[in-house]
């Protein structure tokens, strides 16, 4: 059969672009699991499964986060909050101070956390950072 013949055929196209799509849908989903899995948990109006939730924790924390992995460890702070780890969540928030200093609200968050868990030297640390900064703007 000629190549044109069986490129203008539409039933040959409907099919390789079923295929086609299709394998670029499994890659995508074998690539972005942990991502899509976050999102999901994220998303979600009920409690997260706490054993999801901590296999994330585990796999997320092994590198250090930069900017373009900023929202996911915020997500899976938020997540961590939801399901009362704070521990956790303390080790997440201070891995997203390191990566964003300035961000204020982060740094807030963090350092209310820290006092919540008695911890008030680590907090005023923070506390005073913010405070100075308040006088500059």
């Amino acid at each position: 059969m000629d190549v044109i013949k069986l490129i203008r055929n539409k039933w040959f196209l409907a099919a390789f672009s079923v295929f086609y799509f299709g394998i670029v849908w499994i890659f995508f989903q074998i690539f972005y699991r942990k991502e899509l899995l976050l999102q999901k948990v994220y998303k979600s109006s009920n409690t997260p499964d706490i054993s999801q939730v901590m296999t994330l924790y585990n796999k997320m924390m092994r590198p250090a986060p930069d900017r373009s992995e900023f929202d996911s460890f915020y997500r899976l702070a938020k997540t961590l909050t939801r399901i009362e780890k704070k521990k956790e969540l303390i080790k997440v928030l201070n891995k997203l101070i390191k990566t964003a200093p300035e961000d204020r609200d982060l740094r807030l968050w963090l350092a209310v956390e820290l006092h919540n868990q008695g911890r008030y030297r680590e907090a005023e640390k923070h506390f005073v950072i913010l405070l100075k900064g308040k006088g500059e703007k």
